[in-house]
């Protein structure tokens, strides 16, 4: 009977040690090895679901409907801000709006020469240029903030004023001046029309003519602008550059 309790003990322990054995090892291998394939699975999907947009890609035509060229001169490079200030009213309603925008620009400041149109006139030696607006060119950084947005209700009682009221309605009118008059500014910086630096404009001028006859290599041309839209007789930069090489030189003294 010892001996049967024995070999009894021997028995479990040596099943307990198995058991022991295929919990650590085998049955955390058969996970592992799961969660292996699950993740063989979800890899093979991405591949061919990038394998199905690369396919689409390479079978949809890119159109192109036209080529612009582009030629630009800057002449300066703009970091400032300014402040514009608004007062609005709407007297239907009694309503009253104060704002301070703030625009902080990074920018270039010169002319699109491919817009810009010319005609050389050889016997008076003078180069007649038409669409001729300096102004910005391109952003690196436009900022628009408001300093200040309020609005008020003024109030009157029996002739005398009362101190204004922000109700809803007021809040509502200062919500409306303050996306209308940001869509006007960012209107204006979009068409580079900021009148803020109408001033650069004949700084500006002087400049790309200056640039324009060393680029043409005719220091002794005269330049004349015209405010008049470009009729017949003018023509573009790159036409330009062919006539004067085909026009003899007046050496300078």
């Amino acid at each position: 009977m010892a001996l049967f309790l024995k070999y009894l003990i021997i028995l479990l322990v040596l099943l307990a040690l198995g058991y022991l054995v295929w919990r650590a090892f085998v049955k955390n291998s058969a996970a592992d090895l799961k969660r292996s394939e699950e993740s063989r699975r979800a890899l093979q999907q991405q591949v061919q679901a990038l394998q199905r947009q690369l396919d689409e890609m390479s079978r949809s035509p890119l159109n192109v409907t036209g080529l612009t060229p582009v030629l630009h001169l800057a002449v300066l490079n703009i970091d400032t801000s300014f402040t514009r200030t608004y007062i609005r009213e709407d007297t239907s309603r009694g309503l009253r709006f104060e704002g301070a925008l703030r625009a902080d620009i990074c920018a270039e400041y010169g002319v699109r020469l491919e817009e810009v149109r010319f005609r050389f006139d050889e016997t008076q030696r003078t180069l007649y240029i038409a669409n001729f607006h300096p102004g910005i060119i391109s952003y690196s950084k436009k900022q628009l903030n408001w300093d200040l947005a309020r609005a008020f209700r003024k109030r009157r009682l029996l002739g005398r004023s009362l101190p204004p009221l922000s109700d809803n309605a007021a809040q509502a009118y200062a919500s409306e001046m303050t996306h209308s008059l940001r869509a006007e500014v960012e209107k204006e910086i979009d068409e580079r029309k900021i009148e803020e630096f109408d001033w650069l404009s004949p700084v500006v001028s002087r400049q790309v003519q200056d640039v324009l006859r060393a680029a043409l290599g005719r220091p002794e041309i005269r330049i004349e602008q015209t405010s008049q839209p470009a009729s017949d007789g003018f023509i573009g930069i790159e036409e330009l550059s062919r006539v004067l090489t085909d026009t003899p030189k007046i050496p300078t003294s």
